[in-house]
Formats: C-alpha cells, sequence, structure tokens
C-alpha cells in the first residue's frame, strides 16, 4: 500500500537530472496536479531546479482559466518549459545559450 505511483517512483529511481527530466516528462498531467507536492520534494532534495520551474509552468497553465476559445492562457511557458526539460533529458544545458 505505500508503493510509489509509477511515474513517481521513476523520478525517484532516477540517478540524474537528465533521467529525472525523461520520467518528468513521461508523467500525465493529472499526475502532476495530485502529487505536486511529493515531485516538488524529489526535486527539491536532488537540486533539480529546471524540474521545479517545469512543474510550476505546466500546474500554472492547467489552474489559469482558459481564454474564449478555449485555448491555454499561456502556452508559451509551457512550450519553452518543455523544450528545457527535452534539452536536459538528452544532457544538454535547459538553455541551448548556456555553456555545457
Amino acid at each position: 500500500m505505500n508503493e510509489l505511483r509509477e511515474g513517481i517512483a521513476e523520478i525517484a529511481a532516477a540517478t540524474n537530472d537528465a533521467e529525472r527530466a525523461a520520467a518528468l516528462l513521461r508523467c500525465s498531467l493529472s499526475l502532476l496536479m495530485t502529487c505536486e507536492f511529493t515531485l516538488r520534494n524529489r526535486f527539491m532534495l536532488t537540486g533539480f531546479h529546471e524540474g521545479i520551474a517545469y512543474l510550476d509552468a505546466e500546474l500554472l497553465a492547467l489552474r489559469t482559466p482558459r481564454d474564449a476559445e478555449g485555448g491555454i492562457v499561456n502556452s508559451m511557458a509551457v512550450d519553452v518549459g518543455r523544450g528545457r526539460m527535452r534539452n536536459v533529458a538528452a544532457g544538454l544545458p535547459a538553455s541551448r545559450m548556456e555553456a555545457p
């Protein structure tokens, strides 16, 4: 009964930021919302600040009322966050402008 959910278990088993980022990108948005504080704790303990920033962007978009057409109001922040996570998952700096 004390088993971790699949996505959380993957993140907990990760040994570096690239593995954490890849696991985080595979998590459902529902898991991000329901396990927000568990994820934050895991990322704080490992110093994975990019993971916290990504989580913030996704959750802000999910919690913000949508526009008149039903679109996400701040989709650019989510797109940037996902791009940064893909870079980290590939072993690159979060921003291509950072030194490796």
